[in-house]
C-alpha cells in the first residue's frame, strides 16, 4: 500500500500543471500587439525611517487595546472640555483618514441554516477589490513568428491594513507577478466610476506562499471612495471544522465582485502546484479564474483564507483552495511593513556579484538541495565575497523574502539601489546537509547596460559552452545518466 500510495503522490506532482489549471488563476486576454518596454522609474522612499509599525486586523487580538483607549479617549475628551475655556484655541489639523474595521456579524444559536449571506456580504464587500494587470508576453504568431503582444490579468485583494500613506492590499503572487502596470478597482458607491480605480505598486510578495502585498497612495483615493472602504477582519484557520460555512468573494472571470458559498470540505490538504507545495483549504464554495487573491469568509465575515487555486479538469467539479489565514499571517505581516519601492535602472540598481542558476527538481531530490538560487560563480572583489556568500551556496531568501529559482533573485533585486545593505539568507552543504546562515551584503556598482551590450556578443557563447562543461565535470553523472537534463537550468539573465 505505501508504494502505492507512493506512486500516485509522485503521479500527482508531475501532473500538476494538467490537474491545477489554475494557478494562474487570473483570466488573461490578449489586448494589444508588439508593446514597447516600461519606463523604469527612480527609486522613492515613501516611509519615514522610524515608521510606526503597520498592525493586521486580527479578530480578538485588538479587543482589550481598543477597549484601553476607548477609556483613554473619554478622559481626554472630558479634561478637554473643563480646560477649553482657558486656553486660546490652537489652529485647526487636517485629521488622519483611518478605516473603518470589518467587525464580527452575530449569529444565532443554530448558525448559518440558510444560504442568504447577505448581511455578512455587505459588510465585508468594502474590503474587497478587483486587480487587473498588464504585462508583456511573447506569444508564438503564425506569420511573423515571436511577437510581443500586451497581455491583461484579472485577479482579487484584500484590504488589511493602511499606514500613515499608503492603503495595504493582500492578494496572490501569481497575479501580479512580471506586470508592467497594476490597478486596484474598489467595490463601493461613487458618483464617478473612474474614481474607484487607482494605481497601485507591489509592496512585497513572496512566491514561495503565494502571496503579495500591494500599496495604494492614499492621496490617489477620492474622499467619497475612502469613507466607505474597510479594512478586513482576519479570523482563524487553525480553530475551523470541516462543515463549516464558507463564502467566498472575488473578481470572477474579471466581470466584478460575486459570491459564493459553500462549506468547509477538507483541510490540511497538500497541494503541489509548479514551486508551490503547501497544506490549504479545500471548499465546495465555487473558485473561478479571477477569484485568485480574494477572500474566503466564515459565518462571522472573518477572513480565514485567501483563494489560490481550483481544481481544474472534466474530473473535478467544486474544488477550490484558499491558503490558511494562519499561514498566511506571519508572511503579511512581514510584507506590510517593508518599504515601498520601484524598479531601478540597470545603472542605479545594486549588483551583488554572481552567477546565480535555477536547480532542477531531479538535482533537489538526488542533493538534497533546497529551493533557491544556486551561486554557481562570485565574483572577486563583489558584494557577495564580500558578505562570505561562496561558489555552492544557495541563496533562500532576500530582505525577509522568499528566493525560490535565479529570476525570482533577479527580479528582487532590481529594486535595490547601489550602497544599500540587504540581509541574505544562505544554505550552505556541509557533509552532505545544508545549513543556514544569515548574511549582509552592500550592493554595489555594476557593469552597465552598454557595456554588456559591447561584450555580449563575444563572450557569451563561449562563456555558456565552459560553464556547462565545468556543470557536466563537476557532478560526474554515471554512463546512461540520471539525469534527462543538467541539474542547472541556465537562463538568459543570470548574472547580478
Amino acid at each position: 500500500m505505501d508504494n502505492l500510495e507512493n506512486k500516485k503522490n509522485k503521479k500527482r506532482g508531475l501532473n500538476a500543471w494538467k490537474r491545477y489549471g489554475a494557478v494562474f488563476m487570473a483570466g488573461i486576454m490578449f489586448v494589444g500587439g508588439a508593446a514597447g518596454t516600461a519606463s523604469l522609474l527612480t527609486p522613492k522612499t515613501v516611509q519615514a525611517e522610524e515608521k510606526p509599525e503597520v498592525t493586521l486586523n486580527i479578530a480578538g487580538e485588538n479587543e482589550d487595546s481598543d477597549q484601553e483607549e476607548e477609556t483613554e479617549t473619554e478622559t481626554e475628551t472630558e479634561t478637554e472640555t473643563e480646560t477649553e475655556t482657558e486656553t486660546e484655541t490652537e489652529p485647526e489639523t487636517e485629521a488622519k483618514q483611518v478605516f473603518d474595521a470589518v467587525g464580527n456579524v452575530e449569529v444565532g444559536d443554530a448558525a448559518i441554516v440558510t444560504t442568504d449571506v447577505s448581511g455578512i456580504v455587505e459588510n465585508c464587500m468594502p474590503s474587497i477589490v478587483s486587480i487587473t494587470t498588464k504585462s508583456v508576453e511573447e506569444v508564438q504568431t503564425y506569420y511573423y513568428g515571436v511577437q510581443e503582444m500586451e497581455a491583461e490579468v484579472s485577479g482579487s485583494g484584500i484590504i488589511i491594513a493602511q499606514n500613515d500613506e499608503e492603503l495595504l492590499v493582500a492578494t496572490n503572487s501569481h497575479v501580479v507577478a512580471d506586470s508592467t502596470d497594476l490597478t486596484v478597482t474598489f467595490t463601493v458607491d461613487a458618483e464617478n466610476e473612474e474614481d474607484l480605480s487607482v494605481s497601485a505598486k507591489i509592496k512585497g510578495m513572496d512566491k514561495n506562499y503565494e502571496l503579495a502585498v500591494l500599496a495604494v497612495r492614499l492621496e490617489d483615493i477620492d474622499d467619497e471612495v475612502r469613507s466607505q472602504l474597510k479594512i478586513a477582519q482576519l479570523g482563524s484557520s487553525d480553530a475551523l471544522h470541516v462543515g463549516e460555512a464558507a463564502i467566498a468573494i472575488g473578481n470572477a472571470l474579471g466581470y466584478g465582485q460575486s459570491v459564493t458559498c459553500g462549506i468547509i470540505s477538507a483541510l490540511n490538504r497538500e497541494v503541489t502546484i509548479d514551486n508551490f507545495t503547501k497544506e490549504l483549504i479545500l471548499t465546495d464554495a465555487s473558485i473561478n479564474f479571477g477569484n485568485s487573491g480574494g477572500a474566503l469568509l466564515n459565518s462571522k465575515g472573518q477572513v480565514i483564507g485567501i483563494n489560490v487555486a481550483k481544481e481544474a479538469g472534466d474530473s473535478a467539479e467544486g474544488m477550490g483552495y484558499a491558503i490558511p489565514i494562519d499561514t498566511a499571517i506571519p508572511v503579511l505581516k512581514n510584507l506590510v511593513n517593508k518599504e515601498t519601492r520601484d524598479q531601478l535602472a540597470d545603472d542605479e540598481r545594486g549588483y551583488l556579484g554572481a552567477t546565480v542558476v535555477n536547480v532542477s527538481d531531479d538535482a533537489k531530490e538526488l542533493y538534497n538541495m533546497p529551493e533557491g538560487a544556486f551561486v554557481y560563480e562570485v565574483t572577486e572583489g563583489s558584494a557577495a565575497e564580500e558578505a562570505g556568500i561562496k561558489k555552492g551556496d544557495v541563496i533562500t531568501k532576500f530582505d525577509g523574502e522568499s528566493v525560490t529559482s535565479s529570476d525570482d533573485l533577479i527580479d528582487k533585486i532590481r529594486y535595490y539601489g547601489v550602497g544599500e545593505k540587504v540581509k541574505i539568507e544562505v544554505q550552505t552543504a556541509n557533509n552532505g546537509e545544508y545549513e543556514s546562515r544569515e548574511v549582509e551584503a552592500t550592493l554595489k556598482k555594476g557593469t552597465s547596460a552598454v557595456e554588456e551590450d559591447e561584450t555580449e556578443e563575444e563572450e557569451d557563447t563561449q562563456g555558456r559552452k565552459d560553464r556547462e562543461d565545468d556543470g557536466i565535470e563537476e557532478f560526474s553523472f554515471p554512463e546512461g545518466g540520471v539525469f534527462e537534463e543538467l541539474p542547472f537550468n541556465f537562463g538568459d539573465n543570470d548574472m547580478f
